[in-house]
């Protein structure tokens, strides 16, 4: 069996991270036979999937996409599929789902969509996300990562039967290295009696870092020995990054070798606005780290609140503060 796994990447995210993990674990499967397709936007290009696939064994192809909406693009993806007889395209967000169903029209190929959440306000994303809710209902399955998501997807008009929730999943042993002693710190310029709290993600509105950042100095006055790591890249990095100008506040920009900056985390906090369910909350928790997080999509189904972690609501700086505090005084 055939399989494509589709996406159109601005970076190494969440969804990316799925796709990877997937990509991997059905490669092993001897009835499997996986490509990573990514699709390279010329505006924005990102390629980090198809290097982590290749990292694996996993065969990958990247598709140029040299417009908004690329006609050519849509019979290079068909002219693909067909030479090399793909039996699934599997797609991960709205752009991949809309050129994996015009590029499959008419061919004998089943589509399966991953939906993961629908961001943003841009007009321009409206309304790629009103043509993927359309497009959805001639999808074989459409997968949701959490019940928010399916309920999202069946007001679109998908058959109920014709979705599943398949939460996300990690590699455990991955995160597992207590046991390897990595100078993480030292190499990011953190006093090694420093405590670390730590996120990992897009940088952008609906994560929430503005929220977690407010109360750095808040923070540092109790416990001046401190730094906070801001792993990932988006939009709002550089805005941020100036207006929180701190030698104890630290953007790493886009990472490779996440397992061992965990490793140098005390206080994993993830205070995003809205989720699906984070591959980075799963990937903390692996890791053994203490959490905070939002209390917003799967994350309360991952977190048994004041056992396994903290939750408070999306932009509750107050809880964030309390919360930080109350690992701080109880180390």
């Amino acid at each position: 069996m055939k399989i494509l796994q589709l996406i159109s990447s601005s970076g190494f995210f969440g969804a990316e991270n799925v796709l990877v993990q997937l990509a991997n674990e059905l490669n092993k499967i001897s009835a499997c036979d996986v490509v990573s397709g990514v699709i390279k936007n010329m505006s924005t290009p990102h390629t980090e999937v198809t290097d982590q696939c290749r990292q694996k064994g996993i065969e990958t192809v990247v598709f140029s996409c040299n417009r908004k909406l690329d006609i050519r693009m849509i019979f290079r993806l068909r002219w693909y599929c067909k030479i090399k007889k793909i039996d699934i395209i599997h797609s991960h967000g709205y752009k991949a789902n809309l050129y994996a169903h015009m590029a499959s029209i008419d061919l004998p190929i089943s589509r399966v969509a991953t939906c993961h959440n629908w961001l943003g306000d841009d007009p321009y994303i409206k309304f790629y996300t009103a043509l993927d809710k359309f497009f959805l209902r001639n999808f074989s399955y459409v997968v949701a990562v959490s019940p928010a998501v399916e309920e999202q997807i069946i007001k679109c008009k998908v058959r109920p039967e014709k979705t599943r929730i398949i939460d996300n999943g990690i590699d455990c042993n991955r995160f597992d290295k207590s046991d390897i002693i990595k100078p993480i710190k030292l190499s990011l310029g953190i006093p090694e009696n420093h405590i670390v709290v730590g996120t990992v993600g897009r940088i952008s509105s609906e994560k929430g870092h503005r929220h977690l950042l407010n109360i750095f100095d808040s923070i540092i006055k109790k416990y001046p020995d401190i730094s906070f790591l801001i792993v990932g890249d988006g939009d709002q990095k550089d805005e941020l990054q100036r207006k929180f100008s701190n030698k104890n506040i630290i953007f790493t920009g886009l990472r490779n070798d996440l397992p061992e900056l965990y490793q140098g985390m005390d206080i994993f906090i993830l205070p995003s606005l809205t989720e699906g369910l984070p591959m980075v909350l799963l990937e903390a928790m692996a890791s053994s780290l203490p959490v905070i997080a939002s209390r917003v999509g799967s994350i309360p189904r991952v977190i048994i609140e004041n056992e396994s972690g903290f939750l408070v609501n999306p932009g509750d700086e107050g809880g964030l503060k309390k919360h930080l505090l109350a690992l701080l005084d109880h180390p």
